[in-house]
């Protein structure tokens, strides 16, 4: 264990007041509930766990929740410091797990605005911690004496996306087939706005940009709309210590070729669909953590590098009818695929190297593992969650243009800083200005991309 015996309890649990009545779940706001401090018991820092819990998520049945991570603050430290872990789960009233056959954790990411995928060319997921339904057993710990590293945090620096599914009560012809097609997104009315037959198998189909809490998986005839609180939890586990911890880069590799999500057809002849995609290392690197992330159906993914295999992340399947950590017939958890340790020597990248990521899935329709086998799946994932040792932990806040350029910038156009398109159109209005404070088209291109300086009124020198 990273954390040593909890030596001091800072807060005891709160929540927000619970809604009441027929309200349904829309905006999700959370707030501190418990810090324990410990020291590191071989290297000696100082080691802080602080978990947040959301308000009560009342949750009608079939009820989809798909939040959008620019109006879903997620608080967290403040001041300087470096991520050790992070974990999280949904939880009832008295503070149970709640089993993914209640409430399906389709995935719960938590986003740094300053950071960039840079594994996927600047594409792909962008989350630094979460992911889906494996996260309550799949905790994130990095190699001791390292870790994400955050400076002068903003107060608005991390966001949400959390999409929930309330899988009661639902219309199918078996509880565990129309679980599968709300979990999966399968097409049906009231799903979404924009979901139509085109998009079955799509996020239009799982509540995309339904924010008002509407949007909902079909139910049986009759069912009451009556709603269950949850709540979403999450524990950052963290140190002040800068000095004493080796920074990190956080980056997700995902096949096929960098996508969010794919499908897999039923094939009893050949029962496995394999993804593959190769990607070319810009930089030398060298990691120090992976792990890989599937969905109901998968068997394993991997990673290797110039076509040698480094490792494979392993699913595990729960065997107990709704008991929370082990459902029955629902993926579990993910096994580490690398983990730096005094056993295993971090692994060294060269630029130019290839780094393929597989992942395999089980399409035949007799997979005993899961409670509904038809051999399909939609919108299905293949993630390798890596991180690796980082020269310039202050790069995501490193101004990519010459200071001059980058005030010119915040001035003129750093309400779309981080949209690219708005950004570029801003940026050619005050093009004479811009070229006076030395700012370069290449420049003002790569200074639009993504967000680099801070909200919280520190001067652009404090962060460069």
């Amino acid at each position: 264990m990273l954390v040593a015996t909890v030596l001091l309890a800072l807060a005891s649990l709160t929540n927000a007041a619970p809604y009441t009545g027929n309200n349904v779940a829309t905006d999700v706001a959370f707030a501190h509930a418990l810090t324990t401090k410990s020291m590191h018991p071989t290297l000696g820092y100082a080691v802080v766990k602080t978990t947040f819990r959301s308000q009560a998520l009342p949750l009608n049945p079939g009820q989809v929740v798909f939040t959008n991570p620019g109006d879903t603050p997620m608080p967290m430290p403040t001041g300087s410091y470096a991520i050790l872990g992070f974990t999280g789960e949904v939880v009832d009233s008295q503070n149970a797990s709640v089993p993914l056959s209640t409430v399906y954790d389709h995935h719960w990411i938590a986003l740094d605005k300053f950071h960039e995928n840079v594994l996927c060319n600047g594409q792909g997921p962008q989350y630094v911690f979460g992911i889906g339904a494996e996260s309550r057993n799949t905790p994130v710990h990095f190699p001791e004496g390292q870790g994400y590293h955050i400076y002068n945090a903003d107060e608005n620096q991390w966001g949400a996306n959390i999409h929930l599914l309330h899988t009661v009560d639902l219309e199918g012809e078996t509880p565990a087939s129309a679980a599968k097609h709300c979990n999966e997104c399968y097409y049906a009315p009231g799903k979404g706005p924009d979901c139509t037959v085109a998009h079955n198998g799509t996020f239009a189909c799982c509540g995309d940009r339904c924010y008002s809490g509407v949007c909902k998986c079909p139910t049986k005839p009759g069912t009451k709309m009556i709603p269950t609180d949850y709540y979403l939890q999450y524990t950052v586990t963290y140190t002040y210590d800068l000095d004493a911890i080796t920074p990190l880069g956080i980056g997700v590799y995902t096949t096929p070729n960098c996508q969010l999500y794919y499908g897999v057809q039923r094939n009893n002849v050949n029962p496995y669909s394999v993804s593959r995609t190769s990607f070319t290392v810009e930089a030398d690197a060298e990691m120090v953590f992976a792990v890989g992330h599937l969905h109901t159906g998968g068997v394993n993914i991997s990673m290797y590098l110039n076509n040698k295999r480094i490792c494979t992340s392993y699913p595990s399947y729960g065997v107990v009818e709704g008991k929370a950590g082990d459902e029955k017939g629902y993926l579990i958890e993910m096994s580490n695929c690398f983990h730096q340790n005094d056993t295993t020597p971090s692994l060294k990248i060269k630029q130019g190297d290839t780094v393929d990521i597989e992942g395999i899935y089980y399409v035949g329709s007799d997979d005993p593992r899961i409670a509904y086998s038809d051999g399909t799946h939609l919108n299905v994932m293949a993630y390798m969650y890596t991180a690796y040792h980082l020269d310039d932990p202050s790069h995501n806040t490193t101004a990519p243009v010459s200071p001059s350029c980058a005030a010119k910038m915040i001035e003129r156009c750093g309400n779309v800083i981080g949209f690219q398109g708005q950004c570029d159109d801003c940026a050619t209005s005050y093009a004479t200005e811009l070229g006076a404070a030395g700012c370069t088209r290449e420049g003002v291109v790569k200074g639009c991309k993504k967000k680099w300086y801070k909200d919280n009124g520190l001067p652009l020198s404090s962060f460069q």
